[in-house]
């Protein structure tokens, strides 16, 4: 049988192929130039929808449509039949949405939503094997899964509770009327976030659409103190344009640096073979350094149409860091130049960790991860369970901060 031709990487898609030319003229796999050519077009959309069809113009129904029919389409052009998925998930939820109880109905939204997305990762990985080049639909399908589980317990806050059993932010952000079928299929699948996100709050969402959004965020730092007669309109000229700016500075980073250094490389066999631990380590750092453009392109030009602020991807305070931090780093704080060594070891091992950690976020497939997870002799892997098991996490002197109440807001104010 005659070899698969290096051109059909780019036909690994479910989606359109109209734009397979500009694929093979640039060398990205199709489904790679489908995502960006969404991308791309969805921020002119945004313009337009901005302008022709603000909230002093149209209804917020007509602004619902129009979101959701976009969203739809880039979906359908992304991901082809695959996109059913989302589709199905997404009625399957609303259906729990209408006929289940408030007090069960957060329940049934998150068992449905993770099982279904669940057993969609299965079949990716183990039935239909993409590989590691392609963008798939789990993306998606994990986004839309944040939003369901979201707004079902914030509808469970909003009718299901007593106001003063909630948090503040609880409070806030509760619902206290089931969205419409139109609402919802617009706070799911609307052109703005169904693709890469993000998910945002339902209450949110909806004083967008309503044109609301800017009036309450005003009123949250105290615009009459400002010098404010009437509520101003902010421009997001200023916005755009830098968010347009980190979007080409990773693109060019992506055509570049990604190209020299791609992840299918982990899996060659001078990697796996050849190469000594220490070159797989920092090799394996570069290539997961390498591939971040793309993702620092895509949250760039997604996430923030109808928000302002940059979102960046912190690491949680792991209980492996707690328990290295807490046994032995009051050994470092003695001297200066002890606490500086201590703060550069302790940086450059997190780095490692983290790309040890994300390659299979990256892959995307079952056995280039685990033949590189063999290559670097699983030692995260060992490490860890070492700590788990031989290295006690001592308790913190303070006292842990317990989330506030209504009732005991109420309370303070009292006092």
């Amino acid at each position: 049988m005659a070899a698969e031709p290096p051109s059909s990487l780019s036909y690994r898609t479910t989606g359109s192929t109209c734009l397979h030319p500009l694929s093979e003229l640039l060398g990205i796999p199709l489904d790679q130039v489908n995502f960006v050519a969404c991308q791309l077009f969805a921020l002119f959309a945004a313009f337009w929808f901005r302008i022709y069809l603000s909230p002093g113009k149209t209804s917020p129904d007509v602004r619902h449509a129009f979101a959701t029919v976009f969203g739809i389409y880039f979906v359908i052009f992304c991901f082809g039949w695959y996109s059913v998925h989302l589709f199905v998930l997404v009625l399957m939820c609303y259906g729990i949405m209408v006929t289940a109880s408030v007090s069960s109905i957060h329940r049934y939204s998150f068992f449905v939503a993770m099982g279904y997305l669940t057993i969609c990762h299965i079949s990716r990985i183990y039935i239909f094997h993409y590989g590691i080049l392609t963008t798939d639909f789990s993306g998606p399908l994990m986004i839309v899964t944040q939003k369901i589980t979201t707004l079902a317990f914030q509808v469970h806050d909003g009718l299901g509770r007593r106001a003063e059993d909630l948090s503040a932010e609880q409070h806030r952000l509760a619902v206290k009327v089931k969205p419409s079928f139109l609402q919802y299929l617009s706070y799911l699948l609307n052109f703005m976030s169904v693709i890469a996100g993000p998910c945002n709050n339902f209450k949110d969402y909806i004083a967008f659409i309503e044109g609301r959004h800017t009036h309450m965020k005003l009123l949250e730092v105290n615009w009459k103190q400002r010098g404010f007669q009437s509520l101003p309109e902010p421009s997001p000229t200023g916005a755009v344009i830098r968010k347009l700016y980190i979007t080409l500075v990773s693109l060019l980073l992506f055509l570049t640096l990604t190209k020299t250094f791609p992840v299918t490389c982990l899996v060659d066999d001078w990697f796996v073979h050849k190469a000594n631990f220490l070159t797989r380590l920092c090799y394996l750092y570069i290539v997961m350094q390498a591939s971040k453009p793309k993702y620092y392109f895509a949250w760039t030009l997604d996430c923030h149409k109808f928000q302002n602020v940059l979102r960046k991807l912190e690491y949680s305070d792991s209980y492996l860091a707690k328990a290295m931090r807490n046994n032995y780093r009051h050994y470092f704080l003695s001297s200066k130049a002890l606490k500086v060594a201590y703060d550069v070891v302790t940086w450059a091992v997190t780095q490692l960790a983290v790309s040890y950690t994300v390659a299979p976020f990256v892959m995307l497939a079952v056995e280039p991860t685990i033949s590189l997870y063999k290559s670097m002799y699983f030692y995260l892997h060992i490490i860890s369970l070492l700590i788990i098991l031989f290295l006690p996490v001592k308790p913190h002197a303070h006292i842990q901060r317990q989330p506030q109440t209504l009732n005991s807001v109420n309370k303070k104010k009292k006092d």
